[in-house]
């Protein structure tokens, strides 16, 4: 493991362009996949790094900046790097056909997904089938490009948790104060680990993202990111002084300052850092083709509740991991137990009691079951999903053995519509 200066992951970012070899083990190159060739112009990545300003307000409104910074996000903050390893999972190319030209309903009308990948917020899509590329399409970055995950970056704190859970190392159900000590006689007191990991902390910091006096911004620029203004030393400095908004364990209600105490967690349980646990434990498991990033905050945390980025055949590559295929080869990083957590051991009253948050209506089909293990959505067929700000999506499929990964950037047509032809796709009967 190593932490990289911002000058390093530039070039590791910037290093995008597809090499005429294939990378080891991978036996489909990028030959033949719509990618773009340049991005930016030097005239237009200039002018929009001029525009830049370290508040989250000013390069979130959509549009090129936005894209810009995620696509590059090392030129903006340090990054730690999750080296790819020795091992790259084979992936090979399909026909391309059937999902291209797979009719979708999307909110405009009758639509392909070809012709709406293209022609949408989202910047580059993957569709994964037992091992083989079925759709790959990358109209807004070029395939190689590291793209800000944001909170789906959520998966790797919980899948960490998971697996220190499988060690007998955590126990979900314990109280958080019981491992991070520093938080009992505190409103975190005696909160179920488990209602942490799905977001049903009850802690009064909601994710307001609008109003910079907020609780939920005063610990992020505690923490670091993504300005430096009000950062502590120690980068959880304001978590113990949060208040309590209702006992835990009744209602979903949606922050990643929940995230980032499971981050914490991690570390002192593993007595890891939170980058070291996850590269050996899940990052090259996974057999990824080139080394992922995190972004670290100002006193070197890392952003684990939204700054992974990475390509995205190396995000697909991580769902991958919670295929039946994959998990039957034997020694998973994804264990039964975890799995049966996700799919079957969710609480959707935690949901139900929320009439107004996204998840519970984001499918039109009716199959939201419920959130889990900050997954957002768990359906009744055993499929999942997690979402990330801006337009970011990971949707895995079990049982089909099918992964469907995008990356986007909003604009004045508001987000990716990718979740429900994700969706639509799984229950084609195509797979």
């Amino acid at each position: 493991m190593r932490t990289s200066s911002v000058a390093v992951t530039l070039l590791l970012t910037l290093s995008c362009v597809p090499s005429a070899e294939p990378p080891q083990g991978q036996t489909a190159a990028y030959q033949g996949v719509e990618t773009a060739d340049q991005v930016f112009s030097l005239e237009q990545s200039r002018a929009l790094r001029d525009r830049f300003e370290p508040s989250f307000a000013s390069w979130t409104e959509g549009g090129d900046l936005s894209r810009y910074v995620y696509l590059n996000p090392s030129e903006f903050w340090a990054q730690i790097v999750l080296t790819e390893g020795a091992y790259t999972r084979e992936l090979t190319t399909g026909s391309q056909d059937a999902v291209a030209g797979f009719p979708v309903t999307v909110e405009a009308g009758e639509t392909t997904v070809s012709e709406y990948v293209s022609d949408s917020p989202t910047d580059g899509a993957i569709v994964v089938h037992d091992g083989r590329i079925m759709f790959e399409d990358y109209p807004r970055m070029r395939a190689k490009d590291k793209h800000i995950w944001f909170s789906v970056s959520k998966t790797f704190v919980s899948t960490a948790v998971a697996i220190l859970e499988d060690r007998g190392e955590i126990d979900a159900d314990a109280p958080i104060d019981t491992y991070l000590t520093d938080l009992s006689g505190t409103a975190w007191s005696g909160i179920p680990v488990v209602d942490i990991l799905d977001m049903a902390s009850g802690i009064d910091c909601p994710e307001v993202k609008s109003d910079p006096d907020s609780c939920f911004w005063e610990f992020y620029d505690a923490f670091g990111w993504p300005v430096t203004s009000r950062v502590q030393d120690d980068a959880m400095a304001t978590v113990p002084a949060m208040g309590t908004l209702r006992p835990s364990g009744q209602i979903f209600d949606y922050t990643s300052v929940n995230t980032e105490v499971l981050n914490r967690l991690v570390e002192v349980v593993s007595g890891e850092r939170f980058s070291d646990f996850v590269e050996r434990e899940i990052w090259q498991p996974a057999g990824p083709e080139s080394d992922a990033l995190i972004g670290t905050t100002a006193n070197g945390a890392a952003f684990s509740a939204g700054g992974v980025s990475s390509n995205l055949r190396d995000l697909a590559r991580f769902g991958m991991l919670f295929t039946d295929a994959i998990r039957a080869e034997g020694d998973p990083a994804i264990s039964d137990a975890y799995m049966e957590k996700i799919q079957v051991s969710g609480r959707p009253e935690l949901t139900l009691a929320n009439p107004d948050t996204w998840p519970r209506t984001a499918l039109e089909d009716g199959s939201f079951r419920h959130n889990t293990y900050q997954w957002d959505i768990v359906t009744t067929d055993g499929h999942f999903f997690k979402s990330g700000f801006g337009g970011q999506g990971l949707y895995v499929a079990p049982d089909l053995n099918l992964v469907v990964a995008w990356f986007g950037t909003q604009d004045e047509r508001g987000s990716t519509e990718m979740l429900g032809i994700a969706r639509q796709l799984a229950t084609s009967g195509i797979f």
